[in-house]
């Protein structure tokens, strides 16, 4: 069929009407409303989990170095009174014995203090044997976190026939290697310093207050010593694991009388 020069035309126009208004119409349909937008999970990449990977670390300290085993079951606080010990030697000249011999002085003084040397001096057999060696600092004013002071005062009173202290003190001074937030907190907060014979704890304090401490800060403590704690002319102590002990002292006032009866 032979279509009229109108006829042709019209239908050009018709489509290009058609044309134009079906893309007019998909110009103007909203967009598909958006979500949120994903939310990145740590580890995961195109819904696929990576395999876990432990963080860096240094040494893994053992568990008995931020929480002594005496801990659990504290040994309660002795509250001895204040002992006016004098630092200088004191001594009165005792009375002479039956031979008309004079006796060693008595009461005297000793003093022993710690350093020198820079290196601690622990009786080994007064510690418990954890933690191991690399958990230990061997000198006073060390630098190194997570390591326990040990020392031990020793002298030779006992070679005498007859020793008897009547009082005594050990005066340690110790600095933060950290900072601490509180007696629970893994860090300076809660260390503490204990005093040990054959193995046992004799008694036990924290260094600093609850409320926390800064690292560098220093202290000074006065621990009153009951006599019985001498037993074998020496005292051990040891001082956990994120502060440095500066320097320790330990005063006793006793008699050490060796009797001059002649046969």
């Amino acid at each position: 069929m032979k279509l009229s020069r109108n006829t042709k035309l019209n239908f050009i126009v018709t489509l290009l009407f058609v044309t134009f208004g079906a893309t007019l119409s998909l110009a103007q349909t909203p967009s598909k409303p958006q979500g949120p937008p994903p939310v990145f999970t740590p580890g995961v990449i195109n819904d696929r989990t990576l395999p876990n990977q432990p963080p860096i670390e240094g040494p893994v300290a053992p568990p008995e170095l931020e929480n002594p085993p005496f801990l659990k079951s504290p040994v309660p606080l002795r509250q001895l009174p204040p002992l006016p010990i004098p630092d200088e030697i004191e001594e009165r000249q005792a009375s002479p014995d039956l031979m008309s011999a004079p006796q060693k002085p008595c009461p005297k003084t000793i003093v022993l203090q710690a350093p020198p040397p820079q290196t601690t001096t622990p009786y080994g057999p007064d510690f418990p044997s954890t933690p191991g060696p690399q958990w230990i600092e061997p000198n006073f004013n060390g630098t190194t976190p997570n390591r326990h002071v040990r020392h031990t005062f020793q002298w030779q009173g006992c070679k005498e026939r007859c020793c008897e202290v009547q009082k005594a003190k050990l005066v340690v001074t110790v600095k933060a290697l950290q900072n601490g937030q509180s007696h629970q907190s893994a860090n300076a907060g809660n260390d503490t310093i204990s005093l040990w014979k054959n193995g046992s704890v004799l008694h036990w304090q924290y260094l600093w207050p609850n409320t926390g401490v800064s690292a560098g800060t220093t202290t000074t403590l006065t621990i009153p010593i009951a006599p019985s704690w001498l037993n074998g002319c020496r005292l051990s102590f040891l001082v956990q694991d994120d502060t440095a002990v500066l320097n320790a002292k330990l005063v006793a006032t006793g008699c050490c009388v060796k009797p001059n009866i002649q046969p």
